[in-house]
């Protein structure tokens, strides 16, 4: 069939296009001309069967039309590059759309200029951005391949950076994971020290979410290092933060407030930070309350919420208001701290956020545990089961296991000791296996005394002793007071 040269030119393009389809404004960013004319001529290619379209605005090529095509591109080498780029450069200025719209408060800063003929798509509201993400998820990994591929080095790094809050919010791992590996090898290949930086510190976010903490510091140490290289100051108060977060998940709580005291002198240096100064004030009053500072936590809290508030950061907002409903628990004040939980529940469910299930699911924990210390067992255990499930079906192996053993709990205290064992063990399994020896013991601990409740004595005290061995390596006033509380059981065991 022939085609007119402008028909001929565009089919040829678009078997430059990976992914299973495509839309007609991607393909309007192969041509160059504008999605009006090149609509036009997918109608067409529809209709005599070139392509077909899958639901409207979306069109697909089949296999062999799609290789021909492909082909009959490659004739004129130089407007098949000048394709590409166009093509990459429509994702990442779109990408960089969806980053402001869905994670604006973690969103990296692209400063590259949208090339001519390349208009890229933009969202009004975060439910746009969202379904434009899920639908074009596959296709987006396959652009950053295709970047590099190309030796389009930098927008491939880049494509990389503006993806990697989506990635974050959203615990897309497997994206996440190829995309942060090719924009790692993509700044190198490109000669940029800071972004490689930013590759490095993407990694090491990807390992901290994944439980894999040795590799997370690995990369932030490195991130750190390039940062300095190049005198980020503020790329390095991140880094510092982001190592203080890897000492608090370790449960090396007075380091951890080292290094957040450091970032956040390192902050204060600079223009513009009260947003990451309230960041590095929430991560440090987490430390204060598991050292058993709660009023302090408490009232940094307070305070820090509202600058969340004001900095429309619905995500930071929410963890703040979590962590302040954990320290008013643990002072007793349930009123308020049910008031705290509630509010950081509505944030996640709300429009603003898209309803982020995997914040919401996490903070559901800690509802559970202000209904359970009210005495509200039955709704504490639906709220923990609600919550497992949620962290489950979004790859949060560590959240779900923490739901669990608080399940275990209110079976135990019903008189379910069984189950509560059953559950125990479940959560004790992936505790160790993602080397949380914090949790690890306190779920020995629980199964300890569900063992006990069943008169298995023997094998309680086998679960207390292992609690004991893990509990060894921290050294801070809950940890100490917990190790003690078992030894004083053990002795009065041995002496039965």
């Amino acid at each position: 069939m022939a085609l007119p040269d402008h028909a001929a030119r565009l089919f040829g393009l678009l078997g430059l296009h990976p992914g299973a389809d495509f839309s007609a404004e991607s393909a309007a960013a192969l041509d160059g001309r504008g999605v009006g004319p090149v609509l036009g001529l997918l109608k067409a290619f529809d209709g005599v069967g070139l392509v077909k379209r899958v639901v409207p605005g979306r069109y697909r090529i089949d296999e062999p039309l799609r290789a021909h095509a492909a082909v009959r591109a490659r004739l004129s080498a130089r407007q098949a590059d000048d394709a590409l780029v166009r093509l990459v450069s429509w994702y990442l200025h779109t990408c960089d759309w969806l980053q402001h719209t869905l994670a604006p408060c973690d969103a990296y800063d692209l400063e590259v200029e949208v090339p001519t003929g390349v208009t890229p798509k933009t969202f009004d509201q975060p439910q746009a951005a969202l379904a434009w993400w899920e639908t074009e998820r596959a296709t987006l990994v396959s652009i950053v391949r295709l970047a590099a591929q190309a030796g389009l080095h930098g927008l491939a790094w880049r494509m990389s950076a503006v993806l990697r809050a989506v990635y974050a919010h959203r615990n897309a791992f497997t994206d996440w994971r190829e995309v942060a590996a090719i924009g790692a090898a993509a700044a190198v290949d490109d000669g940029d020290l800071a972004g490689q930086a930013l590759a490095a510190e993407s990694l090491g976010d990807l390992y901290a979410q994944t439980s894999r903490l040795r590799e997370a510091e690995s990369h932030y140490r490195y991130a750190l290092e390039l940062y300095r290289r190049v005198g980020d100051r503020f790329g390095q108060a991140r880094s510092v933060n982001a190592l203080g977060l890897l000492c608090l998940r370790r449960r090396h709580l007075r380091e951890a407030c080292a290094h957040f005291e450091d970032s956040s002198l390192i902050f204060a240096e600079l223009d513009d930070t009260a947003h990451w100064l309230a960041v590095t004030g929430a991560n440090e009053a987490e430390a204060l309350i598991e050292l058993d500072r709660a009023a302090e936590a408490a009232h940094v809290l307070s305070e820090i919420v509202e600058v969340f508030d004001y900095f429309r950061d619905r995500r930071s907002q929410g963890n703040a208001l979590f962590l302040l409903a954990r320290a008013q628990r643990a002072q007793g004040d349930l009123i308020s701290a049910r008031a705290s939980i509630d509010a950081a529940v509505a944030i996640a469910t709300t429009a603003a956020t898209v309803g982020n299930p995997i914040w919401r699911g996490s903070w559901l924990v800690e509802l559970g545990q202000v209904q359970r210390a009210a005495g509200q067992r039955a709704e504490a255990l639906e709220t923990y089961q609600r919550a497992a499930e949620i962290l489950r079906e979004f790859g949060d192996r560590g959240g779900e296991a923490l739901a669990l053993a608080a399940a275990a709990e209110i079976h135990r205290e019903q008189g379910r000791p069984e189950e509560a064992v059953t559950l125990h063990r479940a959560a004790e399994a992936v505790h160790r296996d993602l080397g949380d020896r914090w949790h690890q013991a306190l779920s020995l601990v629980g199964m300890g005394k569900a063992l006990a409740s069943l008169q298995r004595l023997p094998q309680a005290r086998t679960q207390w002793q292992l609690a004991l061995a893990a509990l060894a390596a921290f050294t801070d006033p809950s940890a100490m007071k917990l190790s003690r509380e078992i030894q004083v059981t053990l002795t009065y065991l041995r002496g039965r």
